[in-house]
């Protein structure tokens, strides 16, 4: 065992942990674990990255809400902006220094689908569009020696007048096997928080007057397909009626998107497409995106089975400021009276698409405050099609998680239809473990290295409320390598790369029976411990009000466990992969 772990940490090196640049100058990649800037100022800092490319042109590009894009060479470091719009670009911080970046800024980009012959890329990024109204567009830039920080003469604006709102814009953008743009639109926060009283429009498609104004309201909660002059497809599926961009529509916050393709990560298998989508406090998704299905948002939350989810329409009450904003549980919340409330199966959806995956789906319904949240937090998606790399990852998906800080990857069937058991007996591992927000993966041409950029700013207990949990590589690029074959390596726990937590030791792992957990004194009491098998499912719970406590384990069926500890507010602390044998 010994030797096998010791093999195992050697699987991913942390090579580039933090490529520290200024902006418009060469710098040096530094090789320092957890190389971390003191605060958002330091000029060796990425400031609130969202999209993450490797190109043809073996560069990384990389969009930051604020306007920019850049290139970075990934084996220099060497770095240069392509794109400085940020006076055009509308996003939301707040704190001083920055403490929280709302969802709006500059999102999505993607290559021309024939770069370099074609020398351009498409950015999808918030405007004012007058009257303190924000919205949003798609354009299309050239790519210059020099840096482009105007839009006249220089862009090529494909589509705008999109809803743009500081939450759930989404805004991830790809460009499709059809060279067809493919563009995921959230429910812009419609009845949540602040925006409680905003109706959700997640299941409404245009009208034919709508279309002819270029009103696009009714196109939030939906993965839109636009040709790349901004005009509608003639294929793209009849929804309700109507032809429109939308391809498929009931989505609360679709930020994954991908298509399969092959090793050579030009062709693609099936042109089949998966997003991976937010869920409110469970039920994240990854869904097999067709044309013209239902994906049930609102109205149905993973899969339509009337266990813990519930439709409470705060909008459709004429008092629904009166009530508190919904909480990020909104099962839990009361909404104002005669307000709208819908179990999942009091709807039928014609078209309805179960998800293929979800995670944290409960079995039972389950108490209000059980955790802040147990959701995952997707937030991007990519493909791993390449044959003959890394032991049994050839197609597979690979989903970034803010709340994680981890990847997941999930093994396709040959048809692409649903998921396949890896050789541990469950449909999906872990791997890259951080107390970071990852924000996007790309993967190097070879097909073993991996870039991950990392949040700015935030949290990962939770995505509004808890505590700030210290992050360990702020705006950075983090690069890691598989380096040699590794045996039965579905069947083995990732290791973490990162050093230890400096409040929480947990030990020995592996264990057997007991396991000792040593805490700070400054960790709030008392502590709560709940101890998950790799499907999600809880399997042991407990609390101590010491600073150092054990947990017998031997009850335990032999595996791979992830145990998360909690204040006794529910917040999470501190989360840790153990092996029981």
């Amino acid at each position: 065992m010994k030797n096998r772990l010791t093999y195992l940490a050697l699987f991913f090196i942390l090579l580039l942990p933090h490529l520290c640049f200024s902006q418009g100058e060469p710098f040096s990649p530094k090789l320092v674990l957890n190389q971390l800037p003191s605060n958002p100022s330091d000029r060796y800092y990425l400031q609130h990255p969202f999209g993450l490319l490797y190109g043809p042109d073996d560069s990384l590009w990389i969009s930051e809400r604020r306007g920019i894009v850049r290139k970075v060479d990934p084996v220099t470091g060497k770095q240069r902006v392509v794109l400085d719009i940020h006076a055009n670009v509308k996003f939301t911080t707040s704190g001083s220094p920055v403490t929280s970046i709302k969802q709006d800024g500059m999102m999505g980009i993607a290559l021309h689908p024939d770069y370099p012959a074609v020398d351009s890329f498409f950015v999808a990024y918030t405007y004012d569009a007058g009257g303190g109204v924000r919205k949003l567009r798609i354009a299309r830039y050239p790519v210059k020696n020099t840096t482009i920080t105007t839009r006249a003469g220089n862009e090529t604006v494909i589509i705008q007048g999109l809803s743009s709102s500081t939450d759930h814009s989404c805004g991830r953008l790809i460009i499709g096997p059809d060279k067809k743009i493919y563009y995921a639109v959230g429910d812009q926060g419609a009845n949540q928080f602040n925006l409680r009283c905003n109706p959700n429009r997640a299941q409404d498609v245009p009208t034919a007057a709508e279309l002819t104004a270029q009103n696009y309201g009714a196109y939030e909660g939906k993965i839109l397909r636009i040709n790349m002059d901004g005009s509608i497809p003639t294929d793209n599926p009849v929804i309700k009626g109507i032809k429109s961009h939308i391809y498929s529509f009931g989505h609360r916050n679709p930020c994954g998107l991908v298509f399969a393709k092959d090793g050579n990560q030009k062709n693609y298998t099936g042109s089949k497409l998966y997003s991976a989508e937010n869920g409110s406090a469970e039920d994240d998704e990854i869904n097999q995106i067709m044309p013209g299905k239902n994906y049930g948002w609102p109205y149905i939350a993973g899969y339509q089975d009337n266990i813990d989810y519930q439709y409470r329409n705060w909008s459709s009450a004429s008092n629904c400021n009166a009530a508190p904003a919904p909480s990020a549980e909104p099962e839990c919340s009361t909404p104002p009276a005669g307000a709208r409330i819908m179990n999942e199966m009091d709807t039928t959806l014609p078209d309805f698409q179960e998800p293929m995956r979800t995670f944290f789906t409960p079995t039972a319904a389950l108490p209000c405050s059980w955790l802040s949240n147990p959701t995952v937090a997707p937030s991007s998606l990519t493909y791993y099609g390449f044959a003959n790399k890394i032991p049994g990852w050839q197609n597979s998906v690979l989903m970034a998680t803010l709340k994680e800080g981890t990847v997941f990857r999930l093994k396709l069937s040959a048809d692409g239809n649903s998921f396949v058991n890896l050789a541990n007996g469950f449909d999906t591992a872990r791997y890259f473990r951080e107390e970071n927000r990852l924000r996007d993966i790309a993967i190097g041409k070879d097909g073993v290295t991996f870039y991950i950029i990392t949040d700015s700013v935030g949290q990962t207990s939770g995505p509004t409320t808890g505590q700030q949990n210290v992050l360990n590589n702020r705006g950075s690029i983090l690069v890691y390598k598989y380096i040699g074959t590794l045996l039965n390596i579905e069947n083995t726990p990732p290791v973490p790369v990162t050093a230890p937590q400096p409040l929480v030791k947990i030990y020995p792992n592996p264990a057997s029976k007991i396991i000792y957990v040593d805490t700070r004194r400054n960790v709030p009491k008392p502590v709560i411990y709940q101890i998950y098998d790799m499907t999600g499912r809880l399997s042991l719970s407990g609390k101590s009000s010491r600073d150092n406590f054990t947990i017998d384990v031997g009850r335990l069926s032999k595996g791979v466990y992830n145990i998360k500890l909690y204040s006794s507010e529910n917040i999470q602390q501190y989360s840790q992969k153990i092996i029981i044998q």
